[in-house]
């Protein structure tokens, strides 16, 4: 089976309650996720988790705050997908701009963590999330 790497963020904004940002996919699939990517050759995931987020999100500033001790993965067909994930902090007050050019993303949105359980689509990805928070509270 091939194995396709690339990497997730879980973008949030620590606002005195934490808010998340999600993207409601339209591209091969409809439903709602974090910003992810595949990895090009040669390149470190720290190298590919800023090109993802500047490419899906339009952001330039924002601060990398740690690849998480976990991984989320999945198979589609023949491939094997394995992503790292990463925590990054933005602020909900810098707006978004989502990709004009063969856009993957219709719409985003700044979310509770309530608010981003029911929306997500896959459940691996809630899991990931599940751990991310649990990092959160621990890192407070």
């Amino acid at each position: 089976m091939e194995e396709k790497k690339g990497v997730s963020a879980i973008v949030y904004d620590d606002n005195g309650e934490l808010y998340f940002l999600i993207f409601h996919r339209v591209k091969d699939w409809e439903g709602w996720e974090f910003p992810k990517g595949g990895m090009e050759d040669g390149e470190a995931p720290e190298q590919a988790i800023i090109r993802e987020i500047q490419e899906e999100t339009g952001l330039s500033r924002f601060k990398l705050v740690d690849k998480l001790d976990i991984i989320r993965e999945f198979t589609n067909g023949t491939k094997k997908h394995t992503f790292d994930i990463y925590l990054v902090e933005a602020s909900m007050n810098i707006p978004v701009t989502l990709q004009k050019d063969n856009p993957e993303h219709d719409t985003y949105l700044w979310a509770t963590a309530d608010r981003v359980r029911e929306k997500l689509t896959w459940g691996e990805e809630k899991e990931v999330f599940e751990k991310a928070i649990e990092y959160l509270k621990n890192k407070s």
